[in-house]
């Protein structure tokens, strides 16, 4: 069995942690978080999963976007991609890695790692530990009682509609997003759990505003409910059982709560494995890890969650899994900032993982790469 440490051996160094994104920066820095902040430790089994290999060429292959035509490499220089792996019916297709990356290098999640902690929620509610997505998020987080969070339901937080002040603007230097991070890392160290009992309501649960205190608020709740560190949660239920090839790690704050909304570390071979499991309705190897019932209320939006705004109009939200325009069904994605994507398609029976460093930060070729993904997928079939 395995088991989870806090790493104390290697160092880090936060003084890092304004200068990571800077352009001279960023490709080291989402490779190395654990040189820039603390973390806990996720442990590879010894009992491995291996995808199968059969490497084609695709680089070359073309696309239609905005009455453009594009290639695959193209693409991938556009966004700063550091990573690709393509797998179809279990078997790496293409692989391949640049500015100092390998198969064996961590890349940083960003908002991936909101996905991740879906995951989570949902084996919390398939283990009977919770009872029904509309609770409301203060019957097991008593001390969220007149915070911003009082009268939000668990549904109202995977949705990012919770109602509570928190402006992600990243280009607004007094948005609450510099704030927090600020707050936990700068010299006031506030916990992260008190930051969040300090939030404000902005109005009625119910309208969806893309916010990642959100996710924030269901590691909270993970938490509360197992009575574990949600990184050991990760450890227990989902490294451990899909063979994770690699050692990751998720970098906390500086008491030692794993920073849920972005922050997992990990191969991309081993962030397939989570598209892996979604792709199969969350069975793994004729184990349900994850309920059917869970991922399909997870990926399917029930309503119109869109943030107005360039990027978002090509994606509906549901349980921190987006759904991308013209999909048919079975086609979803997990995205964070800079070009980090794990996208799967249950008809076409196949995983595409991507890392980046995309200067245009906010997803703006997002759906691009969707459109280049449902090129590679006519290209194998």
């Amino acid at each position: 069995m395995t088991t989870q440490t806090t790493s104390t051996t290697k160092p880090y160094d936060l003084n890092k942690l304004g200068a990571m994104l800077n352009e001279e920066n960023i490709s080291w820095s989402f490779r190395n978080m654990d040189k820039i902040m603390p973390k806990h430790d996720l442990v590879a089994p010894a009992q491995k999963f291996q995808f199968k290999e059969n490497i084609q060429p695709l680089f070359d292959l073309h696309y239609e976007y905005n009455g453009k035509t594009s290639s695959i490499a193209h693409l991938l220089q556009k966004v700063h991609a550091t990573g690709l792996l393509v797998i179809k019916d279990d078997t790496i297709i293409t692989e391949q890695y640049v500015n100092g990356y390998t198969k064996e290098s961590t890349a940083m999640s960003m908002s991936v790692a909101k996905s991740i902690v879906s995951a989570l929620v949902g084996i919390a509610f398939d283990e009977g530990l919770m009872t029904d997505v509309t609770d409301p998020v203060t019957k097991y987080l008593p001390e969220l009682m007149g915070s911003g969070y009082d009268g939000a339901s668990i549904k109202d937080i995977l949705q990012m509609s919770s109602g509570v002040k928190f402006n992600e603007d990243y280009g607004d230097k007094d948005a609450e997003i510099h704030t927090f991070l600020i707050d936990i890392f700068g010299e006031k160290q506030v916990p992260i759990q008190q930051y969040i009992s300090q939030l404000t309501k902005l109005e009625e649960p119910g309208f969806y505003q893309y916010k990642s205190v959100d996710t924030q608020v269901l590691t909270m709740l993970v938490e509360k409910v197992t009575g574990m560190k949600a990184s050991q949660y990760l450890q227990q239920k989902l490294w451990t059982p899909l063979g994770m090839e690699f050692d990751g790690y998720w970098s906390t704050d500086l008491h030692s709560t794993p920073i849920a909304f972005t922050f997992v570390n990990s191969t991309l071979r081993d962030y397939a494995k989570i598209g892996r499991l979604y792709l199969n309705n969350g069975n793994w190897q004729g184990k349900q890890i994850i309920s059917e019932d869970w991922i399909k209320q997870s990926v399917e939006p029930d309503r119109a969650n869109l943030m107005p705004g360039r990027a978002n109009d090509f994606f509906g939200y549901q349980y921190q899994w987006w759904k991308p325009l013209h999909s048919t069904g079975g086609e979803f994605i997990a995205r964070g900032i800079y070009g980090q994507h794990i996208y799967v398609n249950q008809p076409a029976n196949v995983i595409i993982v991507k890392s980046g460093v995309d200067p245009t930060v906010f997803g703006e070729h997002d759906y691009e790469a969707v459109v280049a993904y449902r090129a590679i997928i006519a290209a194998l079939t």
